[in-house]
Formats: C-alpha cells, sequence, structure tokens
C-alpha cells in the first residue's frame, strides 16, 4: 500500500484522525461497555439512558469507519463489507431501542439518510435500505421531505412517505431535486452548481463533522457529498465535467462501474418499476 499522504483521497485527512478512528472501531469489539445486547450494555453502564447513548455511539462509529476509511485512501473492495457492517450496526440499535430514529429535519440525520442511501447503491446493497427506511422517522413531526421520498421509492421503498412534502433542507438539496425533472444535461449542469454549493450550504454547516478537520489534533472525516455519486450511477450520468471537483465521490463511482453494480443497480430499477 502506497504511504497514508499518497493515497488518501481527501485532502485534509490526517494520519493521525485515521488512526483515532481505528481505534474507536477496534474498542468497539473489545471494551466491555460497547456489546451488542442491550440488557448486557445496561449492566455494563449505569442507567438505561447511558446504555441508549453508548449503543447509538457504537452505531455511529461503525458508519464512520468506512467514511474514514475511503477519505483515507483505504482499497474499495475492503469497504462493501465495512458499509454493511454499519446498516446491520445501525439495525441492531433500533432493535435494542425501537424508539429511536433520524429525524429529517436535524442535518446531521439528513446527511447520513443520503449517506447511507447513496452506499446502498454505490456498494450495491440493496437488501440494506430497508434497514435505514426503518429507522428514519415516519412522524411527521420530525421532517419528511420529497427528495427522501423520491430517492426511497425509486429505489424500491414505496410505502415512504413525503411526496407532496416538499424540501426541509431546500439549501442545498434542492439543486439536485430540481434537477430530476430534466435533462441529463440539466442534471449533470446542477451537479456542478451542487458541488461549488455544497460545503457553504445551510444544511451542511449545521452538521457536526463539518470544520473538524481545523481541530487540534484533527478529527476530519473527510467531506464527500456522496449523493452525487448515487445520482450519477442511478440516473447513468457522465460525470467527466464535475468528477475533478471537490467533494465528489469519483472512485467509489468508478467501482462501482467496474464491477458491474451500476448496471445491475439501473436495471433492477427499471424492472422494479416496469412491474404492472
Amino acid at each position: 500500500m502506497l504511504p497514508f499522504e499518497e493515497r488518501k483521497r481527501d485532502p485534509l485527512i490526517t494520519e493521525e484522525a485515521y488512526q483515532v478512528c481505528l481505534g474507536t472501531s477496534a474498542r468497539m469489539f473489545s471494551g466491555t461497555t460497547y456489546v451488542e445486547n442491550r440488557e448486557q450494555i445496561k449492566k455494563a453502564t449505569d442507567s438505561l439512558v447511558a446504555a441508549r447513548r453508548v449503543s447509538f455511539y457504537r452505531a455511529m462509529s461503525f458508519i464512520e469507519e468506512p467514511w474514514v476509511r475511503y477519505s483515507a485512501g483505504d482499497p474499495l473492495e475492503a469497504l462493501r463489507d465495512r458499509a454493511k457492517y454499519a446498516f446491520e450496526e445501525l439495525q441492531r440499535h433500533k432493535e435494542a431501542f425501537p424508539d429511536v430514529s433520524f429525524k429529517l429535519w436535524e442535518p446531521d440525520a439528513y446527511y447520513y439518510t443520503m449517506l447511507l442511501t447513496s452506499w446502498s447503491v454505490l456498494f450495491n446493497l440493496p437488501e440494506c435500505l430497508d434497514i435505514l427506511a426503518a429507522y428514519v422517522s415516519r412522524d411527521p413531526e420530525d421532517g419528511e421531505d420529497s427528495f427522501i421520498y423520491t430517492l426511497f421509492s425509486a429505489l424500491g421503498v414505496h410505502d415512504f412517505p413525503g411526496k407532496q412534502a416538499g424540501l426541509l433542507h431546500e439549501d442545498p438539496y434542492g439543486i439536485l431535486y430540481d434537477s430530476l425533472a430534466g435533462s441529463k444535461e440539466d442534471q449533470q449542469k446542477a451537479m456542478k452548481a451542487y458541488l461549488k454549493r455544497w460545503y457553504k450550504s445551510k444544511a451542511i454547516r449545521g452538521c457536526y463533522w463539518r470544520e473538524r478537520h481545523s481541530f487540534k489534533p484533527s478529527m476530519h472525516l473527510g467531506y464527500w457529498a456522496f449523493e452525487t455519486g448515487l445520482l450519477t450511477v442511478l440516473n447513468d450520468l457522465d460525470d467527466s465535467g464535475y468528477r475533478e471537483m471537490n467533494f465528489y465521490p469519483r472512485d467509489m463511482v468508478d467501482y462501482c462501474k467496474a464491477q458491474g453494480w451500476a448496471r445491475e443497480v439501473r436495471e433492477r430499477v427499471q424492472a422494479m418499476h416496469s412491474k404492472p
């Protein structure tokens, strides 16, 4: 493997931040506090509230791990299983604490929903989308969103609410959502506009991981608009006009195409929507 500075995909990630993340996920397997069973976690902590917090921290840590590994330039063939494990951890947490959910009005929850939806496509894990859909709140008070509804519906989750809801986070997601009604050329132009706006947008400014590259020591996970990869694959877009732009996960898209998954995803979606 190449030295860290030569292989990393995100220019701001440090080897220290990478190693800290790997150490955190390793502790999830070895630490007595981070066991999998709700009752075991409760016994290892001082209360059910603490157990829930620990369980959530474990689930989020296993989402952060493939995220950081991608940023650090780890081989993509090793990331699919780690992404799948992240979904399984989310399911474990939901089963232990059924009242937990992603509330789409929260910028972080919305970003995680986009990230995981994107991974279900880019790593060809259609079975994992149902895990995510079960974790996202369906309570109108927690937020309904037309973009999430559209993505879930296209990928086979047909009973999710939000069709008439509008967008919870117009800035920046409205750029991509509005482009879906246009041609491929319109969508490709929108990708460029979106990637230019993404990091500065209101929704992304509200996320906990933004600006962590400036922390001392750095806790940077990597800055990626994974949903641009999702839509590039799903809508078979030519990414030549934006593939070198910051925040576009081009290596993940290229790997998805090289494995034949991009074609498989589109054929599966087409077959799904052609059924009488």
